[in-house]
């Protein structure tokens, strides 16, 4: 496993970032949830038309899309600060080496090297 060469003040900074995104995160959550409840509620009290309720699916489809997407961030987010407990932030989950600085900078939650995370994508992708 590589030495993970981040500096301890850099570390509490991203921690810092980290446990925002993840409030974040889970007020999104939450958002959305209250969202798809007052939207079951309103859509038993109304008569819909083809329209609504081609509308109400493309809404419930893009709800789940996103909401995939935020539960997969937060995931790695959580993954993330667990990693800053554990001394290896910084480390990749797959390889252990190195995730560049600039990278965590501008991913606080990654826990791959690009290219890990590009295979990884690519992987999960349905062909």
């Amino acid at each position: 496993m590589a030495k993970n060469d981040l500096d301890e003040q850099f570390v509490a900074q991203q921690k810092e970032t980290l446990q925002g995104l993840k409030e974040e995160l889970l007020r999104i959550q939450r958002g959305m949830e209250e969202d798809e409840q007052d939207r079951g509620e309103s859509e038993g009290d109304t008569q819909t038309d083809s329209g609504d309720i081609s509308q109400s699916i493309f809404d419930r489809e893009m709800d789940a899309t996103i909401g995939g997407q935020v539960g997969r961030r937060l995931e790695d987010v959580e993954r993330a600060l667990e990693k800053i407990e554990e001394g290896t932030y910084g480390l990749s989950d797959e390889s252990g080496e190195p995730i560049p600085e600039g990278r965590l900078e501008a991913m606080p939650e990654a826990i791959r090297t690009v290219e890990e995370q590009q295979r990884f994508e690519q992987e999960r992708r349905p062909t």
